[in-house]
């Protein structure tokens, strides 16, 4: 049997994913609310930073249990991310002709990383409740 482990973080660093989160979500109040004075496409940045950052490290961190189904499980779903950002970066531009009449995409690189992990984590969870 072929050998398809990925060299994951340990689970214990689904708290850090989460403390930044918790930051971002909170930096995102703060800036609402005006608590802070601060420019706009800055917070704006610093919140997708925080929350893509967040997400890569709750993607590549062990589960509790980490065996070989929720490993194959695990590389199924990158595998679909994968192909969705793909797919979503070629079509994108044919759908935008059939709605806009123009050939471009009005997506950002933050944007669609964002869709991509919401997809992988959309995937995997939907993959190991009812695999």
């Amino acid at each position: 049997m072929e050998n398809t482990h990925l060299k994951l973080l340990p689970h214990k660093f689904k708290i850090v994913g989460y403390v930044l989160l918790v930051i971002a979500i909170l930096l995102f109040g703060i800036v609402i609310t005006e608590i802070i004075s601060v420019e706009k496409e800055i917070t704006k940045n610093i919140f997708f930073d925080l929350i893509l950052i967040a997400f890569l490290i709750l993607a590549l961190s062990k589960g509790k249990i980490e065996d070989e189904r929720s490993m194959k499980l695990r590389l199924v779903a990158f595998a679909a991310t994968f192909l969705y950002g793909v797919g979503f970066i070629v079509i994108g531009p044919f759908v935008s002709i059939l709605f806009h009449g123009s050939f471009e995409i009005d997506i950002h690189a933050h944007q669609l990383l964002f869709t991509m992990f919401l997809w992988y984590f959309g995937v995997f969870y939907f993959m190991k409740k009812f695999n």
